[in-house]
């Protein structure tokens, strides 16, 4: 059996400036070789990039000009940075929200310990503080904003591509400029992403929505308290089958409705199969589990090993964790 590890490292830094520079040029030729895959003459142009984010997302466009002239980013790796149309890849997780007494929402992250950033940042890049687990240079996987808005994403399970913006962006756009999970919603109607995805939203008020969003298709908004890996029915087809969506979908449905769960049980269950998965071969391996509150705009990650970090806006620590798997 193969061992795995990764480094987590939580940084501090209100505006993309020395370490998010620092960053960038340990991995933006990898990010390069990622967006382009494709071939260069498959991508968009800069000024196809350019107006999508002026469309879409106007208030990050200074912001993508500031991370321009920051990185000295010229054609190519400018459109990599605007997110439009990147390279498609698959992840898994599983999210849930629970309601009960003290809500929060928990989530686990399935990918590959090698391409995953494993990057903690508190910020505060426009009027807002933001704690997210980074993606993508300036995207966020999860995250809790200082109005107690929380958000996180499951990959949808479809094949399906179309002309949109990378997932991670539009999660971080929401956790600046958004305060309710309505005003996420309605955020998620209005910019088009290139893959199929879940989105589970909880805000200070315990609102909770899943919105599942597909290229191609209109928003489906439930209130749905949780998301794994499939749109709609539970199908049996390839990625289902392979991301175990239907067994996990059912274990975190029971334990969501089983009276005699609480909330500690139910956190703990997201370190076990069948939400928790081992298979980092094959970039399916459950890298951190999250646990996001509202109430308290606070954060915790968990491991394997019971290895607990917890952080907040008013007690955040810049810090590494190693981590094996």
């Amino acid at each position: 059996m193969s061992i795995y590890s990764k480094k987590f490292i939580c940084i501090e830094e209100d505006f993309p400036a020395k370490k998010w520079l620092d960053f960038y040029n340990g991995v933006s030729s990898g990010y390069h070789k990622w967006y382009f895959q494709e071939g260069n003459i498959q991508k968009p142009s800069l000024d196809e990039c350019r107006t999508a984010l002026e469309q879409y997302m106007p208030k990050f466009v200074s912001l993508w000009e500031h991370l321009r002239n920051l990185t000295s980013a010229e054609d190519e790796m400018a459109r990599m940075l605007s997110l439009y149309c990147p390279t498609p890849y698959k992840r898994g997780c599983t999210q849930a929200a629970w309601t009960r007494y003290s809500p929060v929402l928990v989530r686990n992250y399935d990918y590959s310990p090698s391409l995953f950033e494993g990057r903690i940042l508190k910020s505060k890049w426009f009027d807002t503080n933001v704690i997210a687990t980074t993606d993508c240079l300036w995207g966020a996987l999860d995250g809790i904003n200082e109005h107690g808005l929380c958000i996180s994403l499951a990959y949808g399970g479809s094949d399906i591509i179309g002309k949109g913006f990378g997932i991670t962006l539009v999660v971080r756009y929401i956790l600046e400029f958004c305060k309710s999970s309505a005003e996420a919603i309605e955020l998620l109607k209005k910019i088009p992403i290139n893959m199929a995805y879940n989105i589970t939203v909880m805000d200070k008020y315990y609102h909770v929505s899943t919105i599942e969003l597909s290229p191609f298709d209109e928003p489906k908004v439930t209130a749905c308290p949780f998301a794994v890996n499939q749109q709609g029915g539970f199908d049996l087809n390839n990625y289902s089958i392979f991301s175990n969506s239907s067994d996990r979908k059912q274990s975190i449905s029971e334990l969501l409705f089983d009276p005699l769960v609480s909330i500690e049980s139910f956190i703990a269950a997201f370190g076990y199969a069948p939400l928790y998965s081992t298979d980092y071969e094959n970039s399916f391996g459950t890298l951190y589990t999250a646990i996001y509150n509202p109430f308290l705009r606070a954060s915790e990650y968990r491991w394997p090993g019971d290895v607990r970090l917890y952080q907040s806006f008013e007690h955040f620590i810049e810090q590494e964790v190693n981590i094996v798997y």
